[in-house]
């Protein structure tokens, strides 16, 4: 009996609109009668592929091969033009560590607001806050706005509550 599918990636092709020449007011969109001229650029290319129950699966490539749009597809960050995503369990994405941030918000509130982004419930991140602020070390800051940060700290933050989701993908 072979193990259950946990991820299954069917031909998800993902384009972006590369804008030949955008317009930058009013007068210049009249003037091209609405038209935005564009390419397409394919980033992902009919990828198909599913991961099992306790299989190690990696995806490598060249720089622009379009790995990390893949992750933000499979993240559900980005919707695939064609294909599709499904994820049987819940998947920890480490794309970019604090993306989910808001500058204006305290380190504490942040810490909130991230790890329900990355799929955990208030009850769960309250029973892991202390961990969480423990690992980062910035317990004298942790209720201050993380715009006043250095970039170490944010990092550091990021990484804590990153680390402390335990993905089951």
């Amino acid at each position: 009996m072979s193990a259950e599918v946990v991820l299954s990636v069917d031909h998800v092709v993902k384009t972006f609109r590369v804008h030949q020449q955008r317009a930058n007011s009013l007068k210049q969109l009249i003037a091209a009668r609405g038209r935005n001229v564009f390419d397409e650029f394919l980033a992902v290319d009919d990828v198909t592929f599913d991961v099992h129950e306790g299989e190690v699966f990696g995806v490598i490539g060249q720089n622009g091969s379009g790995k990390s749009t893949l992750l933000k597809c499979m993240a559900g960050i980005l919707r695939p033009n064609k294909g599709s995503v499904r994820v049987h369990r819940r998947m920890g994405v480490l794309l970019e560590l604090g993306a989910g941030f808001h500058p204006d918000l305290t380190g504490r509130e942040n810490v909130f607001l991230n790890a329900a982004i990355l799929g955990m419930g208030r009850k769960e991140i309250s029973q892991r806050f202390d961990a969480i602020v423990d690992f980062s070390g910035l317990h004298k800051f942790i209720d201050q706005p993380v715009k006043t940060y250095s970039s170490g700290m944010y990092v550091r933050l990021a990484l804590a509550v990153a680390i402390n989701v335990d993905p089951q993908l």
